[in-house]
């Protein structure tokens, strides 16, 4: 008897099917990983920025205020008495949109002149939909 070593081609394709399945899914699921991770740091970043705001005013004796600009997605920190702005421009990422905000100007003090609100979500999943508030007075920074 002849001794019959190898894979036919039945076997081959089949698991090349398979193989290809489980690349799509992965594929899928990494995207999605992918999407979560830029919103969860644009997020940390929007958030350490009005913190920072209510620090530097705090630190420095000059009124900060943090800009939120819902049409271009952006946020950006500045001195309040001579417009000079602090850090460069936070950018939403395109999986990213704030929803809605509002800038918010922090005194010497702490306290914050307005309430602030920003809702930052993801555009691939609704369940990530976080909300920034600021309270009026004490300037307390929240992540909801």
């Amino acid at each position: 008897m002849k001794d019959r070593r190898g894979f036919t081609l039945i076997e081959i394709m089949i698991a090349i099917v398979i193989l290809g399945i489980v690349a799509v899914v992965a594929i899928t699921n990494l995207q999605l990983w992918i999407y979560h991770t830029r919103y969860t740091g644009f997020l940390r970043d929007v958030f350490t920025e009005f913190q920072q705001g209510r620090q530097r005013a705090i630190g420095t004796s000059i009124p900060h205020t943090v800009e939120v600009d819902t049409a271009a997605n952006t946020v950006r920190l500045r001195r309040a008495s001579d417009n000079v702005y602090v850090h460069s421009t936070l950018t939403a990422p395109v999986s990213c949109d704030i929803v809605s905000g509002s800038s918010v100007t922090f005194e010497t003090n702490g306290s914050a002149t307005s309430n602030g609100n920003v809702r930052i979500s993801n555009l691939h999943n609704a369940a990530d939909n976080q909300l920034i508030t600021v309270t009026l007075g004490t300037g307390r920074v929240k992540l909801q």
